[in-house]
Order: C-alpha cells, then sequence, then structure tokens
C-alpha cells in the first residue's frame, strides 16, 4: 500500500469516525431529554425517510427546490448581463464595485425578507426576490472577476473567425467566463437554500421553511432536524452530481485552451 493510499485511508477514517462520535453523543444526551426538545437519532432518520414516501412533505420539498433554482437561475442570468455591461462601460463598472456591491453585501437578510413581505405579500414572488436579492452579489463578484480575467487574445482570435457577435459569446467568451460562473453557481446554491427557509417563514404557505414553522408550532423536533438535514443531502447531492462536475469540466477546458 502507497503513503498516499495510507493517508487517504487515515483521512476518511478519522472523519468517519468523528462522525460516528458526534451520533453517539447525540443518542447519548437525547436519552435524558423528552423528544420534543431533542429528539435521538432514530426518530430523526425516521422522519427524513417520511420525505421518501409522503407525497405533502414531497411536494413542500419540490416547492422549495423550485424556488431555489429559479432564484439561483434569475441571479446569475442578472449577473451576467451587468458583467457585460461592467466589462463594455468603465462607468457601470465603477458603479457595481464601488457602490452596488458594497450595499448588497452589506444589506441585512431579514431586511430584504420584510421588505418583500411588504411590497408583494405572502406568494412565491415574494419569495424569490428575497432569494434574489441575498444571492445576487456572490454571483455578481464571480462574474465582474470571470470577465476582468478573460484571455484578450483569444476574443480577437474568436473576433476574427466569426461575426456574429452572439456566436462568439457563446463558443469563446461564455466558455472563458464559466469557471468563475461556476463557482459563483456552488456558493449561490448553498446560500440560497439557508435563505429560503428564511424567506419561507416570512412569506410562504408552502416549502420546508413553512413546514419548520408548522413543526415549531406542534412541538415536532424531529420535522424540524429532519428538515435541515434534507436541505444537507439535497445540497451535496446536487453539488457532487452536476455543480462540481460542471466547475471540473470548465477549469480542465480553460486549462487546455491557455
Amino acid at each position: 500500500m502507497t503513503d498516499a493510499a495510507r493517508a487517504r485511508i487515515v483521512r476518511h477514517g478519522f472523519a468517519e469516525g468523528a462522525v460516528l462520535l458526534a451520533v453517539v453523543g447525540w443518542w447519548l444526551t437525547a436519552r435524558d431529554l423528552p423528544s420534543f426538545v431533542l429528539p435521538g437519532p432514530a426518530e430523526v432518520v425516521a422522519a427524513v425517510a417520511r420525505f421518501g414516501i409522503d407525497p405533502a412533505l414531497l411536494y413542500h420539498l419540490g416547492v422549495s427546490f423550485a424556488r431555489v433554482g429559479t432564484a439561483v437561475a434569475i441571479a446569475m442570468t442578472m449577473a451576467v448581463g451587468l458583467g457585460l455591461l461592467a466589462r463594455s462601460f468603465a462607468i457601470v463598472s465603477a458603479l457595481l464595485e464601488q457602490r452596488v456591491l458594497v450595499i448588497l453585501n452589506s444589506f441585512p437578510s431579514v431586511g430584504w425578507a420584510i421588505l418583500g413581505v411588504v411590497w408583494f405579500d405572502v406568494s412565491n414572488l415574494t419569495v424569490i426576490f428575497i432569494e434574489v436579492a441575498i444571492v445576487l452579489p456572490f454571483c455578481l463578484t464571480n462574474a465582474l472577476e470571470g470577465f476582468r480575467n478573460i484571455d484578450a487574445e483569444l476574443e480577437e482570435m474568436g473576433a476574427s473567425l466569426s461575426r456574429s457577435r452572439w456566436r462568439r459569446f457563446t463558443r469563446v467568451t461564455l466558455p472563458l467566463v464559466m469557471p468563475f460562473l461556476a463557482a459563483g453557481l456552488r456558493i449561490a446554491f448553498g446560500i440560497c437554500w439557508k435563505i429560503a427557509l428564511v424567506a419561507e417563514l416570512f412569506g410562504a404557505q408552502s416549502g420546508l421553511g413553512y413546514l419548520m414553522l408548522q413543526a415549531q408550532s406542534n412541538a415536532n423536533a424531529a420535522m424540524v432536524f429532519a428538515c435541515c438535514f434534507v436541505i444537507v443531502i439535497v445540497v451535496f447531492a446536487v453539488d457532487r452530481l452536476a455543480l462540481a462536475p460542471l466547475a471540473r469540466a470548465y477549469s480542465k477546458n480553460q486549462g487546455v485552451s491557455s
């Protein structure tokens, strides 16, 4: 066995052992507490499993997933559009980096949630607005950095091969900036799920946030834990199966091109 393989086994063993110890500690602590304060691991696992068989729970999960996906898509589209404007006009770049991002990065999340309810009442639009407003600065920061780091020589080569701006954008510019956009997507997707709970608590009558509010009202702590772990599972699965491979693919392509 090589040293690298041995080191990998040790790392995995340490990580799995730490998780096992945490679960054992959780179980020992929960034995002396009522379930509405701290449910045991078995109760939480059973509640998580219900998401795979209960249509009502699947509906709430699907609604939250659709809202998060829509919000991330809107935020990234806005970021790309603003990034293109900033690249074309120096005054727009200065405005975005010195004013807009400062405000967006420091504006409280709860403030967006309250404003969303005031402006749009309780609706899907409220939740999506809150999520877009909060994740937009992460997408925009990556988009601006990506457009700033585009290789000018490659773009000149693209201009010599085609007169179509759309073709040059999709075949040259977008692939060059995609490593930055993919990184922004991974960050925005994870953060958006955290924001989704707050947004749905304030402005929705469906979704995991609403489900957690109902669980809190019914003193069902196991369901609160289950909603949190379901989000962890969804974010982990989407990142491993889609977002991480996307980031690696475009990073490799950029490395070959450069």
